[in-house]
């Protein structure tokens, strides 16, 4: 055998070593980028039901915030009929103090009148026969 055929045959096997070699870590290269790819399609999975999540609990605190402007609405329509009540209200209450309160009062004035003047009367008529 002379050199050059065994620096040939040097040079098969080395190239069929770096074939083998590179062979095996172009294996492993696309084992590491499957699961790169796989971890990015379960991401990318989360990051969609994260965003469903989102927009459901938009679409949730749209309504609570709209229930809250009826709420509030309906607040501020009974606090205005109120305030329209109330002067009606005052009306009455004037009406009240001035007119029928005194005739009430007069009339309970009366009728303690009557009751003291009875009792005065029953007890003089009864004292005078108890002690004959």
């Amino acid at each position: 055998m002379d050199p050059l055929s065994i620096l040939y045959i040097a040079l098969s096997v080395s190239v069929l070593i770096l074939a083998i070699v590179l062979s095996i870590v172009m294996i492993g290269i696309r084992r590491n980028v499957e699961h790169i790819a796989a971890r990015l399609d379960e991401t990318l999975r989360q990051v969609e039901m994260t965003a469903e999540d989102i927009r459901k609990t938009n679409n949730t605190f749209r309504e609570i915030v709209s229930h809250m402007d009826r709420a509030v609405s309906n607040v501020s329509h009974f606090t205005e009929g109120i305030r329209a009540l109330r002067t009606p209200v005052d009306v009455a209450k004037m009406v009240l103090d001035h007119s029928l309160t005194p005739a009430l009062v007069g009339f309970a004035e009366g009728l303690a009148g009557l009751k003291a003047a009875a009792s005065y009367i029953f007890h003089r008529y009864a004292g005078k026969e108890e002690s004959k």
